[in-house]
């Protein structure tokens, strides 16, 4: 699977025995100036069932991404577990979304069920009162 004619996404990242994504120059770039490195996970929050996070700390058991065409050796992309399943063909960027300077899935076709309008959560909607991660400001959130 390719990202769609005319897509910033350039590189490509395998995920091991869960196929690959594409990775956009303005995301590469970022990660690079966030510190090299970025995890992507899953976790509760947001309007829908699960909320898209980032982070540029790494968990005990990550997926580590294999970056093609390799050379993008200070750039350490990892995703979680439960994530990398959704993630085949999926698309990572870097940009100005909703009004907010942030790492999206531009593109998740591997996902069963709605992505959120503002690409921050996933899945059935988690009721009216959950509140929305872009109104709560949430950009990196640095896993402990």
């Amino acid at each position: 699977m390719h990202p769609e004619e005319g897509s910033p996404a350039r590189t490509g990242a395998a995920i091991p025995g869960h196929g690959r994504f594409f990775v956009t120059d303005a995301a590469l770039e970022m990660i690079g100036v966030f510190g090299g490195t970025l995890h992507c996970y899953l976790a509760d929050g947001g309007c829908r069932k699960q909320g898209l996070y980032f982070s540029r700390t790494l968990p005990r058991k990550p997926l580590r991404c294999q970056l093609e065409p390799a050379g993008e050796d200070a750039v350490e992309l990892s995703v979680s577990a439960d994530l990398a399943p959704r993630l085949d063909g999926a698309v990572l960027d870097f940009g100005l979304y909703n009004k907010m300077q942030r790492f999206v899935w531009t593109s998740l076709p591997g996902t069963k069920g709605p992505q959120c309008t503002c690409l921050r959560s996933t899945g059935a909607p988690a009721g009216k009162r959950s509140p929305c991660l872009d109104d709560q400001g949430t950009g990196l959130t640095d896993l402990r």
